[in-house]
Parts: C-alpha cells; structure tokens; sequence
C-alpha cells in the first residue's frame, strides 16, 4: 500500500492521504482538537491571570547565579573542578503570586516548588550556569539531594527504572566521553542505587571515594564557541525533572574564533566578555508552564503540589486525545488507561524567560546580541519583535502585530557561528523557528530607535507544530482560550517586552553587512555546500587529510499506540519488528540497538517522518549537516522504500554548517551528514570500558520533544 504525504499538508488531509489503519487512528486525537472547550484548560488546568511586564528580566550572572570553581584540581583527571548540588527549591517566578489585590495572590507564598542545580545552598530557577573555555577541560561531582517525593505526577508505565528521585545529567551539544553524556540508563538515586550504565564513579574517582549520591562528569570542551545546556535524562523521567527545574545553561567560548568575529565587525557586541551582565549581550531561556492558582492541586494529582506550584498533565483524556488505539507492537490491549498517564504532548499556557514570566528588558539605543534558547517540552517558537498596541495599559501590553520592529541577524546556531549571517524575523525575510532544544545566537540594531519605544517579543508557531490547534494557542479573543485577557496570562503569545533607553555611551549601527570573517573555521566542516543549494550524498568525503566512506542508513519516524492504545512515537528503521503491526516501522528504546557504527566512520542517515508532527531530532555525540530535505512517497507494507516526489531541498540558509537538533518536517526524508569522533581519553584515565548495557559507547539519538522522547521516540546510538 501507498502512503502519499506532503510538506505542509493539514492533519485532516494527512489523514486522508494515509493507507493504514495504525496512522489513521494514531492522527485522530488530533483532528479532535476543535472540540468543546473543557472548563478548566485543555488539560484540566489553566493558570490564573498574572499582569504581563510588571517583572524584569532576570539576568545570567545577576539573578541567575553562574557556578563556581571549587579552586582545587578534579579527582583521577586534575583539571579544574566544580561541585553542584541538585535538590528542592522555592522560587518566586511572578511577583503577583505575593502582592495583595492580585487576582494571583497567595497569602504566605513561599515561592513555587522547584527542583534543579545550585551551590552551596544557593539554588535560583535555571541557576548553575557554566561559563567554559575551548579545550579547558573541567569536571564536576554533582550530588543528588532530590527528596523521595515528587512534586509532578509521573507515570509509572512509560518505560522506565523504579524511583522518583533519579537524575543523569546531559550536556546538550556536549562533545563527551559515554560515561559522561548522561544517557537514560547512567542515573544515580541518593541512595547509592544506579542504572544499567552508570560508570562514571568507576572512571573518574578513585575506589571508595565518592558518596552515594555523588556522580562524577568529564567534559573536554573541545569545541567551536556555543550556548549548551544541560539537564536532567534520567530513563523515564526526563520530561517531568526537566518541567520541574532540573535545566541550565553552558556557554563554552572560543577566545580565537571571538577574536575573529570582533576584528571582523568592529563595534558588534562581543562574546569575549561572556554576555554577562552588561548592557549589549542577553541571553534569553524559553520554558512553557502551567500554574495552579490560589485553590491548588486537585486531590488526584498524585505529587506534593499546592496553590502556585506547577500543574502538569497526568490525565489521559480520550475526549482530547481520542480513543485508545490498537497496539502496534502486537501486544494485548490493557485497561483503563492508568493515572497518572503520560500525554502525547504537552503545551503549557504561559511562557517564562530566563524563569520570570511576561519580563520587561530594557535595552540601549545601540546594537544589541541575543543568544536563544527553546527550552520548552513540545512547543516551537517564531518568535520577533512588534510594536505595542497603545501606551496604556492593557494596550500597552498587547501586540499590534501589523506593525514590525527591527529584525534579526542571526549568526549562530545549537552548532556553533554559521558561515554566513543571515537576516531573519525582520520585513520581507523569513520567521525564525525554533524547536524544542535549538538556538539561535542573533544581533538586533535598536541604534535607530527612539528611546521609550516598546516591543513586545512575540510568538505565534502553531503547537503542535504545524498543524496546531487553538486549545493551545492562549491570547485574548481566542475563542478557545476564554481565560485569555488583555493585559494579564494566561497567554502563549506575547513572550517578553522590550523597552529601548538611552544609550549611556555613543552607540555605532550595525554594519550593512555582518562579517563572519574567520570565526565559523574552528570546527572544520564534513562537506562543503553552497547556500540554497541542495548537496548531494557524497559516496566518500576527504576529511583532515584522509579519505572516509560513507554508509547511507535509512530510517524511520513513527506514530503508533502502546500496550493501553495510547498514542506514541517511535524512531525505526526500514524493517519492522516481529509481531509489530503491518506497515509500523517503530522500535522500543530498550529494543536491541540497530545503529552501531565504527569509532571515526562516516554516515549519511536519511530520516523519513511518516508522522503528522515535525520532529526536532537530536543527535548525541555528533553534530551533523543537513544535505536536503525531500517530500516523500511511501510504500509501506514488507521493507520501507522511499520514493521522493519533486527536487531535493536545501537546508535553510540559518540551518548551514553544524546542527545537532533538527527539525525533520511530516511527509519528508531528511538528508544529514555525521561522523562518530569520540576523541582522546580524560588525563591519568587510560581505558574507557564499554557500557556493560550495550556494548562500545552509548550514546542515543531521539526528538526533543520531550513526551516523544520518554514514549518512546528515543533509540541507541553505539559506537565500537
């Protein structure tokens, strides 16, 4: 049978176009999104109306501590060292949750309940954030002080270890040993239990020295200049520590490269003074939520939560979501569904920037530099600048989206400088997009702008992405978001507000044109491609003076059902799995690896997604680059064939050069290019051995959007 699927089709013709009864069922939860609206938010929850840019921006390094050295050598390695603590917090993310009169208002509020990174007793929303230098190695001990209670509901069901206080820590982007990428299976409890993988201790301490809560972390740096980040990745329950807190930032900088930019674009705000705390350089960290307001959690919500304290969905509502499907691994159909449940997506209805929600930045007359990091679950992100409808308020809290205001040169991204500059969100280009875990390093020119000006950043990407459904689109007169209303959240829409002053020293424009000069050439690039140019599979590439064959996988991106007919995703390949459904190409993350590749080779994967969602795949290990993207005609039925309708299209011109989160769109095959450099062993660390799970070096490859990941669209990358 032939499953014909088309960039940019609706959900409702994707529908129509699908030829087997797994994918029909698997996209009905969501043409049932034009239902009734519930009473209280598509999940069972809505937060309540907090006053929009009342708050500043909190600030990396000012509000938002950076982490310190310990100022002694690291054990086994030597090399400069760090201790970080992940436990419980309170923290204030509104300041209507403690003034009185606020519709939001809570006598006694201590602060919402949070779990994430701290030292020394000091723990702030997002707090921890790492300032590291190009191929200055460090390593941390970071130690779990996570209390046994939970304060988000987590399914037992999804696949997963026992236990609600586990955590592994990834370094996103990070170029790491196995033993230190923080993959599902190396979690560590506080009381000394483990996972399958965990070796860390075993490498980078020395016999009977760590505590039982301690885990040990060797990051080599050894890349261009980027923003990272690093989170929780604990097997299971990855998508409610990081909803809980458990995230902050990485910025590695390359003095050279730095160097380079500067010299080639004098009076452009520069990297080398690390962005922190001045008046030219912000960096700006996305997360949806939902809050419970004033009356709390409801008695069945399974966590240590209460008024102000975050809500997450733990309901499988087939009113929502559709009814249960058949299960596509063949298994039987269990009943009901459990509480609490997992859900195929999660958007939240209001959006905190750097922890604060609705901020207000103000800004110099003068060019200005943003570093962007989507760090929400499952939502994506066009965001830009427009004009405030009024100067009273609630107008002057509301966008007046007909009006732009000055665009953005983007000129990084999650991979590094692009080789070339390139204007976006701006009159006649191109919206930025930003999926879950991509970033975006940008300059915007305010030189021009009166001092007093407001902006409000705003968004308006579909969730899910890119089909949407308005239950999850919150701004005042959606009908489908009534709880939306000027001036006050719940609101997905409007994301900050920029006010312009005075520049307290001459300001220089922008030049006409931004210069990358020599700051893009630290991490040679696998091939070479011209912009707007499709770039063909190489059968072998020359690479630091040598010749490497390329092997050419192809693999799949899946919607099915689990054991109780709840919708999932999986990552497969072009054969299905004994038992499985005809025509379901998925495969289980604990399921036996397929992609084992040799240490130093180079592939080419080309990545169907026969789904309706975009998928932001992210690739541990490797950065990769796009070759092109391709719509699809699919045979489905025996062996997966890909049959491309039309001509290959290149990447986007802000997706050049490295990636290593990328978005793979429905009803298209996209082309990317990798090779599996694993580098040099840890100082004093003579072997690695090889994850007693898997075999070679564990690494996994999955879509961030963090529901797809945990069920199950998450698989193993090994490398020997």
């Amino acid at each position: 049978m032939k499953k014909t699927v088309r960039r940019g089709c609706s959900r409702r013709d994707f529908i129509k176009y699908s030829a087997s009864a797994a994918a029909l069922a698997s996209l009905q939860w969501k043409s049932m999104l034009s239902a009734a609206v519930p009473v209280t938010g598509p999940y069972g929850a809505v937060s309540p109306a907090l006053t929009k840019f009342v708050d500043p921006l909190r600030t990396i390094g000012g509000d938002i501590p950076l982490a310190g050295e310990d100022g002694f050598a690291a054990p086994v390695t030597g090399v400069q060292h760090y201790t970080i603590d992940i436990g419980p917090f309170n923290d204030v993310l509104h300041s209507d949750f403690v003034t009185p009169g606020k519709a939001a208002y809570i006598p006694g509020f201590g602060g919402t309940k949070l779990w994430g990174y701290g030292q020394g007793g000091n723990h702030k929303h997002l707090g921890g954030i790492i300032v590291a230098q190009r191929n200055v190695p460090l390593q941390i001990t970071f130690k779990n002080n996570l209390p046994g209670f939970q304060i988000i509901p987590n399914d037992p069901t999804v696949p997963s270890d026992p236990g609600q206080n586990r955590t592994a820590v990834h370094l996103h982007g990070g170029h790491v040993h196995w033993i230190s990428d923080g993959g599902p299976f190396d979690w560590w409890a506080p009381d000394g239990s483990r996972g399958a993988s965990f070796l860390n201790n075993t490498v980078l301490r020395a016999p009977g020295t760590a505590l039982a809560n301690e885990a040990e972390y060797f990051y080599p740096n050894d890349q261009s200049a980027r923003l990272m980040w690093y989170h929780d990745h604990a097997w299971g329950i990855t998508r409610t520590n990081a909803y809980a807190g458990i995230a902050s930032g990485y910025v590695l900088v390359d003095p050279t490269a730095e160097a380079a930019f500067d010299t080639a674009n004098p009076g452009v705000p520069s990297a080398l003074d690390l962005g922190i705390i001045n008046s030219k350089f912000f960096y700006l960290i996305f997360q949806d939520k939902v809050f419970f307001g004033p009356g709390g959690a409801p008695a069945d919500y399974g966590a240590n939560a209460g008024p102000g304290d975050l809500f997450y969905a733990y309901t499988y509502d087939p009113a929502l979501f559709g009814p249960a499907g058949p299960p596509s691994f063949g298994e039987g159909l269990q009943t009901p569904f459990p509480v609490p449940s997992c859900v195929p997506e999660f958007f939240g209805d209001t959006i905190l920037v750097n922890g604060a929600a609705y901020p207000t930045l103000e800004v110099e007359a003068r060019p200005v530099r943003i570093r962007m990091l989507n760090a929400c679950s499952s939502r994506f992100l066009n965001p830009r600048l427009v004009a405030t409808m009024g100067k009273i308020f609630p107008e002057s809290a509301e966008p007046d989206v007909r009006n732009l205001g000055p665009g953005f040169i983007q000129i990084g991204t999650e991979g590094g400088y692009l080789p070339q500059a390139v204007p976006v969100s701006g009159q006649g280009f191109a919206p930025l997009l930003l999926a879950p875990a991509e970033r975006a390093d940008i300059l915007i020119d305010f030189s021009k702008v009166k001092p007093g000006k407001e902006f409000i950043l705003y968004n308006d990407a579909p969730g899910p992405y890119p089909g949407g459904a308005g239950i999850f689109d919150f701004y005042p007169k959606n009908s489908k978001t009534p709880w939306s209303t000027p001036g006050f959240g719940p609101n997905t829409r409007t994301l900050m507000k920029i006010r312009v002053i005075a520049p307290t020293t001459a300001a220089t424009p922008l030049p006409r044109t931004v210069n990358m000069g020599a700051a893009n050439l630290s991490d040679p690039l696998l091939v070479t491609q011209t912009p707007g140019i499709p770039t063909p599979i190489p059968g072998s590439i020359q690479f630091g003076g040598q010749t490497f064959p390329v092997n050419v996988r192809t693999l799949t991106l899946n919607e099915g059902f689990d054991e109780y007919g709840r919708l999932g995703q999986f990552l497969g390949t072009d054969t299905p799995e004994a038992g499985a459904m005809a025509g379901f190409y998925g495969r289980k993350y604990d399921s036996p690896a397929t992609e084992v590749a040799p240490a130093g080779s180079v592939e080419v994967w080309q990545i169907a997604n026969i789904t309706a969602d975009t998928h932001p795949i992210h690739f541990h290990l490797s950065n990769v680059q796009i070759l092109y993207r391709q719509a699809i005609n699919v045979k489905l039925g025996g062996t997966f064939t890909i049959n491309p309708i039309g001509n290959p299209i290149a990447p986007d011109l802000n997706e050049m050069g490295y990636k290593e989160t990328v978005r793979m769109n429905p009803g298209e095959v996209t082309t990317v290019i990798m090779k599996f450099d694993i580098g040099p062993n840890p100082p004093n660390v003579p072997v690695i051995p090889p994850s007693p799970r898997t075999g070679g070096a564990e690494y996994v490859w999955h879509c961030h959007i963090l529901e797809h990941e945990e069920h199950d669209m998450m698989r193993p990358l090994v490398i020997i």
